[in-house]
């Protein structure tokens, strides 16, 4: 791709200038055009002849690009198109990732599809695409300050939800221009650093016996609509982790409410490749009929994430995803998990179910913890491809079995999820632990 050079695109683009009509060389077609320059270069790459837009018998690829290298290109350029210039929303060139991200054009269709179907794909898909790197700025903020003690972390984030400005937070800890974002998505962040203070704050009380004051349910209540799920179920937690039973049955009801076909899950850790996850089409078309500002906020779905610092307002066996390295597995985390897997993440669906199971079977009302057992069980079983920490999930599955006895069933589960993720998987300790104990 280095060999690639601005002469092969500047010839695409004198090619396509020539074969497209005048009246498509406006900003309402920028899309239109640049997947026409696309697949000039593809259409090149395939038949191994890119024409000198002057001497068209000269071959551009000669002595520059060898047949590896175009199979290559071809797919690069394939990923692209597939979907639907998503990459070009981390061009930090003229904020063009921005202009993107903020304005969504119509498409030229390569497959013939119609245009409205083809803009409503692109609207979800951009949705998907902007709300991962929203989430990825969110996740690299928090990771800035996994040193510190609670007291600090809740004054660090008190900080920057009152004083630190918008493009400074952005600054010193983005990459990308998905994270120089408009006023609409500095609410959300705010929101979403809102619901950390709150549970870190809420987690210090509860760990020395203090009372849980307004200003922390304050917080929770100011960061509720992140999305539709994390902030309710971090408050679900917490309640259920303070003894007020009903009051997380009463959350924990509302968010199952909420949580319906329409809702798009989002992960922000390294699991999720927003470029081959394809919104829903419930999703999308939702989002093309509908306030997309106010529809981010109740179609979308966070993994839910407890830092070590909220470790009291997490259920007791969510703390071993904290520590789920045995021996030498930290060694093989990849650069982008060294942080987050010292915390507990899971999917909202599935540690909705678990939340579920727990509150009604200390409420000792059986027929809703068996349902919510069920509910837990399909979303593992069924629904795992939607899943981005599928290995955290059957490991909730697997507690659920062993409360109920089922120690036998459990540790099989564990087994599964040590399949599916052999290294740096709570399951290791769980299968120790059950071993040990049977």
């Amino acid at each position: 791709m280095m060999k690639y050079g601005a002469t092969f695109y500047k010839t695409a683009l004198f090619y396509a200038r020539e074969q497209l009509l005048s009246e498509m060389w406006t900003a309402d077609h920028l899309f239109d055009c640049i997947l026409y320059c696309l697949n000039l270069i593809r259409d090149w790459t395939i038949s191994g002849h890119f024409p000198h837009y002057i001497m068209d018998e000269v071959n551009l690829f000669d002595g520059k690009i060898n047949s590896e290298q175009r199979a290559r290109l071809r797919t690069v350029l394939d990923i692209i198109m597939d979907t639907h210039l998503m990459p070009l929303a981390f061009v930090q060139t003229d904020d063009l990732g921005v202009r993107i991200l903020n304005n969504v054009y119509t498409v030229a269709i390569r497959d013939m599809k119609p245009r409205r179907t083809m803009h409503q794909e692109i609207t979800g898909s951009l949705s998907v695409f902007g709300n991962f790197g929203f989430a990825l700025c969110i996740r690299r903020i928090l990771e800035e300050s996994a040193d510190n003690t609670p007291d600090e972390l809740c004054l660090y984030l008190h900080s920057l939800i009152t004083a630190m400005p918008f493009h400074q937070l952005h600054r010193h800890n983005s990459e990308h221009a998905l994270c120089r974002l408009d006023s609409v998505n500095k609410v959300y962040i705010i929101r979403y650093l809102q619901q950390h203070l709150a549970s870190t704050a809420a987690s210090i009380c509860l760990q020395h016996g203090m009372h849980i004051g307004n200003r922390i349910l304050t917080w929770y209540n100011a960061a509720i609509d992140t999305d539709v799920a994390s902030t309710r179920l971090k408050l679900a937690s917490m309640l259920y982790c303070k003894g007020n039973l009903q009051m997380a049955a009463d959350v924990l009801d509302d968010v199952e409410r909420r949580y319906d076909s329409t809702v798009q899950a989002i992960c922000g850790c390294s699991r999720m490749d927003p470029l081959v996850t394809k919104p829903g089409k419930l999703f999308t078309k939702l989002l093309n009929e509908g306030d997309t500002d106010v529809l981010l906020a109740n179609r979308v779905a966070y993994c839910v994430r407890f830092l070590r610092h909220e470790v009291f307002c997490a259920p007791p066996f969510l703390h071993y995803e904290m520590i789920r390295d045995v021996e030498d597995d930290i060694l093989h985390r990849y650069i982008t998990e060294r942080v987050w897997m010292n915390w507990a993440v899971v999917d909202a669906r599935p540690f909705l179910h678990y939340m579920q199971y727990l509150t009604f079977r200390s409420l000792n009302i059986r027929h809703r913890q068996m349902q919510a057992f069920r509910s837990l069980r399909d979303s593992v079983v069924l629904d795992h491809r939607n899943l981005f920490h599928p290995e955290t999930a059957i490991n909730l599955l697997a507690h659920c079995l062993e409360i109920d006895g089922g120690t036998d069933f459990a540790l099989r589960l564990l087994f599964v999820s040590n399949n599916v993720l052999s290294r740096n998987n709570a399951a290791n300790w769980h299968i120790r632990r059950l071993t040990h104990e049977l």
